[in-house]
């Protein structure tokens, strides 16, 4: 029995935490990596990989016409310049079903995720 706890207890810790347990002033890992074109730099892509850290800054909930989202807005540490920004990509979500996609860009050192808000329940892209 203590066996079973403890795989539990180190399996949970692996799998990436759902959007709506995120909380702000807190650091949190990528738990998949992925690529963003850098709009200064034409032809150069940005590599955010897995295990990079990033602090979560702020939830902000949006209104769009024809959609509710949710922008979860983390520092971005390893950030090479205030002026850096990238495209918004698309991004599926590993571990989802139906697949969760997210848009992500990063301006001004802050990674910005976009999320429709009926996914809050849904697997995030950080553990």
């Amino acid at each position: 029995m203590k066996f079973f706890i403890l795989i539990l207890l180190l399996s949970s810790s692996v799998f990436a935490s759902n959007w709506d347990e995120l909380d702000t002033k807190t650091t949190y890992k990528l738990s998949q990596s992925f690529q963003l074109p850098q709009t200064e730099r034409s032809g150069s892509i940005l590599e955010l990989v897995r295990g990079q850290e990033f602090e979560l800054k702020e939830i902000l909930p949006l209104e769009i016409p024809g959609a509710l989202l949710t922008l979860y807005i983390f520092d971005y540490p390893k950030c090479s310049g205030i002026d850096m920004k990238t495209e918004m990509e698309i991004i599926p979500v590993d571990g989802t079903s139906p697949v969760v996609e997210v848009g992500a860009l990063v301006e001004k050192c802050e990674l910005q995720i976009y999320l429709e808000t009926k996914d809050l329940d849904s697997n995030s892209l950080f553990e």
